[in-house]
């Protein structure tokens, strides 16, 4: 990719298969165009705004240290959801074991970068940190569908709805760290492929009628998870935002702003 300010070194990000991410659009357009509308529209509230106006990295505390209990509570979710799997599920186990893995060390990796940069000045602070209502309701979130062991909630809830959302918050936030002087390998391993990535995990589950009682609760439960996310990055600036979505991903009545 292109470096998007003069002088600033921009990370190359891996890209993944074209053709099967186009296979998988397709055949899942039934969920894959909920979640790409909503995860959209989350770009568009207050908190990106914030971002793009950081000139400093210690600005970015507020949101660095509610990241970081996120950061460390996500990975022992995925451990959860591979603990309690059942045996008619090993097939899942390697899935699992690859992104619980995956996000194991991140947290260290956002502490080690908060100390560097000064906004904490030692790793102790953290524990002064309280989360916030809406991380803790997007942490419990996942919680809540490790225990209930649906594989397909946890696909399209936790990476496809949740991961897209995630994967377009750092595409936006690595490069502002690179433009800051304050670039890091925490955020940039973040940007895994292009900002479709998480839609390779619907392969792992069955095509549904976005009018079956299925499918609208699988299209329902991935939209309350980009709900959930988009709260939690906005109460990270003091802004209570929660959007609420209608099944094709657009906003519902009552949320029609995002501002």
């Amino acid at each position: 990719m292109e470096n998007a300010v003069p002088g600033v070194v921009t990370p190359v990000y891996d890209y993944i298969d074209a053709a099967k991410l186009a296979s998988l659009q397709q055949k899942h357009a039934w969920i894959v165009e909920p979640i790409y509308r909503a995860s959209d529209l989350v770009s568009q509230t207050p908190f990106f705004s914030w971002l793009e106006d950081i000139k400093d990295p210690k600005e970015f505390k507020p949101a660095a240290v509610q990241l970081y209990y996120h950061s460390a509570t996500f990975p022992k979710v995925m451990g959860l959801m591979l603990g309690l799997t059942a045996l008619s599920e090993n097939p899942m186990m390697s899935f699992y074991s690859k992104h619980a893995y995956g996000e194991a060390d991140h947290h260290q990796m956002l502490m080690e970068w908060m100390l560097q940069h000064g906004l904490l000045r030692s790793a102790s602070e953290i524990k002064e940190v309280i989360p916030t209502l809406e991380t803790n309701a997007c942490v419990n979130y996942a919680y809540q569908m490790a225990v209930e062991q649906d594989r397909d909630k946890w696909l399209v809830g936790l990476n496809s709805g949740i991961e897209r959302c995630s994967n377009a918050f750092f595409k936006m936030v690595a490069p502002k760290m690179h433009q800051v002087g304050a670039g890091d390998a925490y955020f940039d391993v973040h940007v895994e492929a292009d900002e479709h990535h998480s839609i390779m995990g619907l392969e792992y589950i069955d095509p549904q009628s976005p009018d079956s009682f299925r499918g609208r609760q699988l299209i329902t439960k991935a939209l309350e998870g980009i709900s959930l996310w988009a709260g939690m990055l906005n109460s990270w600036i003091g802004i209570d935002l929660t959007p609420k979505f209608n099944l094709d991903g657009s906003l519902a009545t009552k949320s029609s702003s995002l501002n």
